[in-house]
């Protein structure tokens, strides 16, 4: 009996609206993200640029955060992602000063001293743009301009932290100087460092385990709040077709109704989930052939398994608790505001970003040996959430059983009778 409820779940969900705009949005999401497939290609000695690693390096970190802030102020502009996205941000007057006392703590040097070394950088600037001009094409500047200025000696990280700190909190939030983003700073990679690493997607991830990560990152993104819409729109077609008593009075369980439809949604979230990992799939096992690399074929049903189902599973049980419990859509926007913080709370960090959060990232192919450190939190991560949508499962279960024998009666419904 359990099979025939699943099976007429899941032409429920064929014979639904929602679910074909779930398949297109989906498949939009993979096609602009995912369209291009790029190829690593194995270094060799005396390029000019073997990309960047990462790194947590103090010194560097406060380098690098001293070059931005001193370009920012000195255009008095600055760039911030207070809520994950753009914004740029214009000081007035009194807040610049602040700015400049800023820099003038962490380098130590006097306003005069400051102002100076502007001077300087802007007339190497025009002498750049200049020579630029007169040979009639870009000249790309890979020096750190302000170079010069440095970091006063006995300023120590602490000082240092507390300074970008305030400067954060001047800035409204999200800017370069946050916590977040000076937990790391990227430096310029040797070859011997990109060969490691090219030698590492081949031996560690061979190949399709690198791109099966970065599937999971950018579909990932949709997983954690398209399916919301679906179990949503399933509780409440029942209520809507006035077919809910119809249903209470079915000699079928309670807990065999529920899981039917959570196990059809499930079906019917992963099914295209898989389909469209076929292609980066082939592309990767391709791309291995042709370097005569060994692959993992089941390295995409893996991945998908153990980093995308949670977020699904999720998704889905928040959808079926609140909408039995209240009778409206509210989860939607449960789920929507638990996915828009789970989005932009990692901040710039798209590599390695896990601790507890919903979505984890991994923009990038290859950076095993980060992929490594994290492997850990993640496992702990999707379990958890396992666990978490199992509970609700289970709620879900129980609010449905208790409203078949009328013992409960929703929060929607008991707001309608009042305004009734």
């Amino acid at each position: 009996m359990f099979l025939t409820l699943l099976k007429k779940e899941c032409i429920q969900y064929l014979k639904s609206i929602t679910y074909y705009i779930f398949l297109i949005a989906l498949t939009l999401d993979f096609i602009t993200q995912m369209g291009t497939f790029e190829t690593v290609e194995k270094p060799e000695p005396g390029w000019e640029d073997y990309g960047r690693v990462r790194t947590t390096d103090k010194d560097l970190i406060m380098r690098n955060a001293l070059s931005d802030l001193l370009d920012e102020y000195d255009r008095e502009e600055y760039t911030t992602y207070p809520i994950g996205f753009y914004k740029k941000v214009i000081l007035n007057d009194e807040e610049q000063e602040q700015v400049k006392e800023s820099l003038l703590r962490i380098t130590g040097l006097t306003e005069q001293e400051l102002d100076q070394a502007y001077e300087e950088i802007h007339k190497e600037m025009e002498e750049l743009y200049q020579q630029a001009l007169s040979g009639n094409e870009a000249i790309m500047v890979e020096e750190d301009l302000y170079a010069n200025i440095t970091i006063r000696q006995d300023l120590s990280w602490q000082e240092f932290a507390e300074e970008m700190k305030t400067l954060d909190h001047l800035l409204g939030g999200g800017s370069k100087y946050s916590e977040s983003d000076l937990e790391f700073t990227w430096r310029k990679k040797t070859y011997e460092q990109a060969l490691e690493e090219y030698e590492s997607l081949i031996k560690n991830d061979r190949i399709t385990n690198a791109y099966a990560r970065l599937f999971c990152d950018y579909v990932g993104i949709m997983l954690a709040i398209l399916p919301v819409f679906l179990a949503v729109t399933r509780v409440l077609r029942d209520r809507k077709a006035q077919a809910e008593q119809v249903i209470f009075m079915a000699g079928a369980g309670s807990a065999k109704i529920v899981l039917s439809r959570f196990l059809a949604a499930v079906l019917m979230t992963v099914i295209p989930v898989i389909v469209l990992s076929c292609s980066t799939m082939l592309q990767s096992v391709y791309y291995a052939k042709s370097i005569q690399a060994q692959y993992d074929a089941f390295a995409f049903i893996r991945h998908i398994g153990f980093w995308l189902l949670p977020m699904i599973l999720v998704s889905l049980s928040v959808g079926f608790f609140l909408t039995e419990l209240t009778d409206s859509a509210i989860a939607i926007l449960v789920q929507g505001a638990w996915w828009f913080v789970s989005i932009f709370m990692t901040g710039m960090n798209l590599v390695g970003a896990v601790g507890w959060n919903l979505v984890p990232r991994f923009n990038a192919v290859g950076a095993f040996p980060i992929y490594q450190q994290m492997k850990g939190q993640l496992m702990k991560n999707r379990l958890f959430y396992v666990g978490f949508s199992l509970l609700l499962l289970i709620f879900t279960i129980i609010v449905y059983n208790k409203k078949r024998k009328g013992e409960f009666v929703s929060v929607g419904t008991m707001l309608r009778n009042r305004k009734s």
